[in-house]
């Protein structure tokens, strides 16, 4: 079982099971993309995490796909849409 620090309360948290099961599903869209690019780019799907100590709920995103969106905030940046 994946566990890692809160940053709340410095307690363990646990990983969900799955990011896309009953209630929760967490998501995000890119503020930067608008139109087109946008519907079908989709979203951004977080993986809910629970501190077994302060009771939080936080999502996190997978670094694999937060690097993707590092990626695509600075490309807007550079390009001025941002």
């Amino acid at each position: 079982m994946e566990t890692r620090k809160c940053p709340f309360c410095g307690g363990t948290m646990i990983k969900a099971k799955s990011n896309h099961e009953g209630y929760a599903t967490y998501f995000w869209r890119a503020p930067w993309k608008k139109g087109l690019k946008a519907a079908f780019s989709g979203i951004i799907r977080a993986y809910p995490w629970l501190c077994i100590d302060c009771g939080a709920i936080i999502p996190y995103v997978d670094e694999i796909t937060l690097q993707k969106i590092r990626e695509e905030y600075e490309q807007g940046k550079l390009e001025g849409q941002i």
